[in-house]
């Protein structure tokens, strides 16, 4: 009662220095009542929309009006000129309560409404479809939350896992081609804009593009995983309560704003392997065992952030099938429904249902086999992230140690048997599950620090042999990965003299693949970590022309630049110390006879000296994380005119059309302003990740 006295008095406090005034009555607002109690463990708050906040609001000043009203909460978010406010809550109760306190508060004239937040991207929850009819508001959150907790697994991890995998090529496609029109889209609106400013220039590739689905370059299909089930060589499992509040190794239901904390095991995800998922299962089996008999340490909650087993991450090596073809084998057209005839007016005409014949996607099921243990070379590494706060050093040793037994016993007994070369523990008390790259790490076995050199497992992948730390970056499907370095390098086309640039190189996958085929490789990353893995397996397969830089790559990429600008074969005809001349049909544009006479004397004289150069030209392949490049990177690598070739390689269709545009749109007066723009060649969409929505998306650039 007293607090509950000390709360209101905080709230008219509030609304008062707010300008406002008592509650006004806006219909049946929630209040805590015992609908909590019928909540699933699994079930949390989740995230609520505050509708009437003062724009002029900054995010503190909402937050202090929350802390003012007494309303606990995990997080909350505003900006300046937002009428609204999000306010996530990690339990039930304190969201139903939190909205007992917002529901209905006059501010500054204006009375404060609240309302369920809607999933990023309009995207679907298990609450969909819940028929709250009857209930009271604090019920219908609560029914909700359950509902939530209760989604399949395979909708969360692989929802794509009950559509027709030629379905599924079909689709990917579509969204690199859409990309590709949006390259276009810019492309000619900013050409349309420069003309009416009176700039002069022309882009060539616009009207074929125009002319063929508005797509900036031809889209040559799709390549697919030759591998359908269980292809991930990494499986990053939570560790937290299942809906009925069981100890669970799995995936989290859905997302922490959305109110979802269970967890449930990886039944039916076609993506995970059956070697991760028989481990996962071990682990669980244990954790419930000791939960069972009232011992054991508390798996994380990340509502209260309290628990101490976090994550169970498994990776794999020398599992993957080995394909005896190139990726033009896996190549498909990618083929959908036909688009609708138009009518004069350019809109679909409405086709009688009785006259279309339903379209069939081509069949694609048949794959590879899963990966599985198939030789000595098969290794197995085992993390596991614990949280260390209110934990003593014996507890957590006594505690790691009885989890090691349970796995190892385990992967003795399977069929076939797992190797399980590593086990490690990472130490990490912050909220999210990402740490940072200096968290702690030991080795399970020994409990001594663990050696990057030698807490590893390793992976074949284009005949090469790649060293795997445990936080070090590698594609988790090795058999497409491999189709897509291939390709990636067939279109780089470098020739054996030319620098290539490997930017975002990772642990140096891609460079190392071409090193033998370029004169030297200089590869990027801002992971320190990922270096150390590139330096380590360019030793482990011989390879001495490469070199790695740990930094920005905008801040690295034009230090490389400039410090090999001296040892790259100019173009011809631009020889150092020959100025350059404007090469346009426009007269206003062009030399007199007499400076062109003079620099055809100057280039025969430089053409019969012998100039020797460890360079011919400029290569790069970028493969950037899913933000795309920095906007400085694509300053630094348009500005450099003997960079010829590009091949972008993009998880994100998107930022790679945005990065695209920057790369191809004609800047300045005659349209070569910050270097010359470049041309989309060609362009493919690749499956990495079979019953997910995610496609990789390769693109060539020229110039």
């Amino acid at each position: 009662a007293d607090a509950d006295a000390t709360r209101d008095a905080k709230r008219a406090k509030v609304e008062l220095a707010a300008g406002g005034g008592a509650r006004e009555s806006v219909g049946a607002a929630p209040a805590p009542v015992a609908a909590v109690a019928n909540a699933l463990a699994g079930a949390s708050g989740g995230t609520v929309v505050v509708h009437g906040v003062p724009q002029s609001w900054s995010e503190r000043e909402f937050g202090a009006f929350l802390e003012s009203l007494g309303a606990t909460r995990a997080s909350y978010r505003k900006k300046a000129r937002w009428p609204y406010g999000f306010v996530t809550f990690g339990a039930l109760a304190d969201r139903i309560a939190g909205e007992a306190l917002l529901h209905g508060v006059s501010v500054q004239g204006r009375v404060l409404k609240v309302s369920e937040a809607k999933p990023r991207g309009g995207g679907k929850t298990g609450a969909d479809g819940v028929d709250v009819s009857g209930m009271s508001a604090a019920e219908a959150v609560v029914a909700k939350a359950n509902a939530n907790a209760l989604r399949d697994i395979r909708d969360v991890i692989c929802p794509l896992w009950n559509v027709k995998y030629g379905e599924q090529l079909a689709r990917k496609k579509e969204i690199v081609a859409e990309n590709l029109r949006a390259i276009t889209r810019a492309v000619r609106n900013a050409s349309q804009k420069a003309r009416k400013q009176g700039r002069r220039f022309d882009v060539e590739w616009l009207r074929s593009a125009l002319d063929n689905d508005k797509l900036a370059c031809p889209l040559e299909g799709i390549v697919r995983s030759p591998v359908l089930d269980g292809y991930r060589n990494k499986s990053e499992f939570t560790i937290g309560p299942s809906a009925a509040n069981e100890p669970t190794v799995g995936f989290n239901v859905g997302l922490f704003r959305e109110g979802v904390t269970a967890v449930a095991a990886p039944v039916g995800c076609r993506n995970i392997s059956s070697t991760a998922k028989f481990l996962a299962a071990a682990a669980e089996t244990h954790l419930r065992a000791l939960a069972a008999q009232g011992n054991g340490l508390p798996v994380y909650d990340k509502r209260d952030a309290t628990g101490f087993w976090r994550l169970f991450i498994v990776r794999e090596g020398g599992m993957a099938p080995e394909s005896e073809h190139g990726w033009k084998y896996w190549l498909r057209p990618g083929v959908g429904p036909p688009k609708p005839e138009a009518g004069n007016d350019g809109k679909p005409i409405e086709a009688n249902d009785k006259d279309v014949t339903p379209f069939e996607y081509p069949d694609e099921e048949a794959s590879l086999p899963a990966p599985t243990t198939k030789d000595a070379h098969s290794e197995v590494m085992v993390m596991l992230q614990v949280r260390k706060e209110g934990y003593d050093d014996e507890t957590i040793r006594g505690a790691c140690r009885g989890m090691l037994d349970a796995l190892e016993a385990a992967a003795a007994t399977a069929s076939p048997p797992i190797n399980l070369k590593v086990c490690v523990v990472q130490f990490y008390d912050g909220l999210s599950n990402a740490a940072p790259d200096d968290a702690e790490i030991r080795n399970l076995k020994t409990d001594a620090p663990s050696e990057k050199n030698m807490d590893v497992i390793h992976e074949s992948m284009c005949g090469l042999r790649f060293s795997l730390s445990a936080t070090a970056f590698f594609q988790v499907n090795t058999v497409a990965a491999e189709a897509l370095y291939r390709l990636a390098g067939e279109w780089a086309s470098p020739n054996g003299k030319s620098l290539l640039l490997d930017v975002c190189c990772g642990t140096g996958t891609i460079g190392l693949t071409l090193a033998k085929d370029v004169a030297k490789v200089v590869g990027v990353d801002i992971v320190e970590e990922s270096i150390k893995d590139a330096f380590v397996n360019a030793t482990l397969n011989g390879v001495s022309n490469s070199d790695w830089v740990a930094g920005k790559a905008e801040v690295a990429i034009p230090r490389i630049l400039n410090e090999y600008k001296s040892l790259i074969k100019p173009e011809d005809g631009a020889r150092r110390g020959m100025p350059s001349v404007a090469a346009l049909d426009d007269p206003d544009m062009s030399a007199d006879e007499d400076t062109e006479a003079a620099l055809q004397h100057q280039r025969t004289v430089l053409n019969q000296t012998s100039v020797e150069y460890l360079y011919d030209d400029v290569v790069a392949i970028v493969d950037p994380p899913r933000a795309g490049l920095h906007r400085q990177v694509l300053v630094a690598l348009r500005r450099e005119n003997r960079l010829k070739r590009l091949v972008y390689v993009s998880c994100n269709a998107k930022t790679m059309a945005d990065n695209v545009i920057e790369l191809c749109l004609p800047q300045g007066q005659d349209g070569n302003g910050g270097g010359v723009p470049f041309k989309p060649i060609k362009a493919l969409a690749l499956d990495l990740f079979p019953h997910t929505e995610h496609v990789e998306a390769i693109m060539l650039l020229e110039r």
